[in-house]
């Protein structure tokens, strides 16, 4: 719905696997950012909901504010962070505005699984520290099969974004 407003503890509990959220600031650098990828935003990230945990986001960036979820330092790059504190983060240090972007169909499990295998693997490259091994068991973090392309590529049509205030 346009003009939908949210704060930020509604989005984060209706957020799920797959889910955007966007950043939008007003320093210099977010403008050129914005510029020269001909974006209207400067910042994504994607939701990743896993049953018991915390709702996270996987995000690249330069900053080293919050802890990398994988490998609990400090870091650059891509990594995965508790999804309240990063929002937080970027609205109150960087002074962003945030969007929820949903999408409309859920994210099957075994998607779920390809992206914690796919995040693994970066963990593992960029880190030397960690392997895939080590953060997924064998049989994956979460029940299903290989996922269909179709469910994939054919089930997720998004919404307009919804605005995240504090």
């Amino acid at each position: 719905m346009p003009g939908t407003q949210l704060n930020l503890d509604e989005a984060v509990s209706i957020t799920r696997t797959g889910d955007v959220w966007l950043f939008r600031g007003r320093p210099t650098a977010d403008r050129v950012i914005r510029a020269t990828t001909n974006s209207p935003v400067n910042h994504v990230g994607m939701s990743v909901v896993i049953e018991d945990l915390p709702a996270l986001i996987w995000h690249a960036e330069l900053g080293r504010s919050l802890p990398d979820v994988w490998s609990g330092t400090h870091q650059r790059g891509a990594q995965l962070h508790e999804l309240r504190s990063a929002v937080l983060v970027w609205a109150t240090k960087y002074g962003q505005q945030v969007w929820l972007r949903q999408l409309d169909a859920p994210i099957s499990r075994s998607t779920v699984d390809l992206f914690l295998r796919a995040a693994a693997e970066e963990a593992e490259v960029a880190r030397h520290v960690v392997t895939k091994e080590s953060l997924i068991p064998r049989g994956g973090l979460l029940a299903g099969g290989a996922t269909r392309r179709r469910e994939r590529d054919g089930e997720h049509r998004a919404r307009r974004p919804a605005r995240v205030g504090p």
